[in-house]
């Protein structure tokens, strides 16, 4: 997308975004700004100039009772709430909030999709404080979510981020064996990764919670205090919620050099295109 397009889409997904944090202050239900929204919201008061994505988490019994409500009243149009249990075509173990609007092309993974003007909404989860526990728990988090990673690479996985040799490395090699286990139920998988995530409440006495389908997973593992209270910051022309103590979360994160402007070359990262076409009804 051109600066003029990214920024169509920017506005909408912001009326989206509304629409969400709304619902949320309707029915009582806590949610904050995290990743890249939050980081905007700081050092931007909106969105990152170059970025064309929302974030936004929930702890695990809000998230839940989001789900459960959105069943019960549903959204006026153009508005859609998605998840991989309630819409066939649906890949994403997180929720997400669209506008049927506006849509681009994201041509990251082999196979390029369709994506309307989103806010993702990811559920915040408890972690076990005990060592061996949480070891245990990281390590069955880390089998289901690899095998997904397999199961779905055409569909899913980032193609064309910059990586280490390394991460080069486990590419080449799902690249070459994903076909093995790509006839794996995808969705079988998701609800199992819920599952585990859900082994402990969140609303407990854990020291820390964990966004952990966000983009750094185990590395968004933050001390629980930093979501006991909320503030609003401001968000373009708006004001949205988000944990009080930004600061720590954001240095997990991105580290303490938050506030400065990464180089050009790793901007737009998410390589896509804006689709100027009418709405079909047959997506989504």
């Amino acid at each position: 997308m051109n600066q003029d397009e990214l920024k169509r889409f920017q506005n909408e997904e912001l009326k989206v975004l509304k629409c969400f944090a709304s619902y949320c202050d309707k029915f009582g239900l806590r949610y904050y700004l995290l990743g890249g929204t939050l980081l905007g919201a700081i050092r931007h008061h909106g969105f990152i100039p170059w970025d064309d994505d929302v974030d936004v988490c929930m702890p695990r019994s809000d998230y839940n009772m989001l789900i459960e409500r959105m069943k019960i009243e549903a959204l006026p149009e153009p508005f859609r709430f998605l998840t991989f249990e309630n819409n066939p075509d649906y890949r994403y173990p997180w929720a997400r909030l669209i506008s049927t609007n506006m849509k681009i092309i994201n041509r990251t993974a082999n196979i390029p999709r369709v994506e309307h003007a989103w806010v993702d909404i990811i559920p915040l989860d408890a972690m076990p404080d005990g060592v061996v526990e949480r070891s245990l728990h990281k390590m069955r988090l880390s089998a289901i979510w690899d095998l997904n990673n397999l199961v779905q690479f055409d569909e899913l996985v980032d193609q064309k981020r910059s990586r280490g040799t390394l991460g080069k490395a486990a590419i080449k090699v799902s690249s070459a064996i994903h076909g093995l286990v790509h006839s794996i139920n995808y969705k079988k998988l998701l609800k199992k990764l819920t599952d585990e995530l859900e082994r402990y409440p969140y609303d407990s006495d854990t020291k820390f919670v964990i966004n952990f389908l966000a983009a750094y997973g185990f590395s968004e593992t933050f001390p629980r205090e930093c979501f006991e209270e909320t503030e609003y910051y401001p968000f373009e022309d708006t004001v949205l919620a988000g944990p009080k103590d930004y600061k720590t979360v954001l240095n997990i994160i991105y580290g303490e050099d938050y506030m400065t402007l990464p180089p050009e070359s790793e901007r737009n990262k998410h390589n896509s295109e804006l689709v100027e076409e009418p709405w079909e009804k047959s997506n989504f």
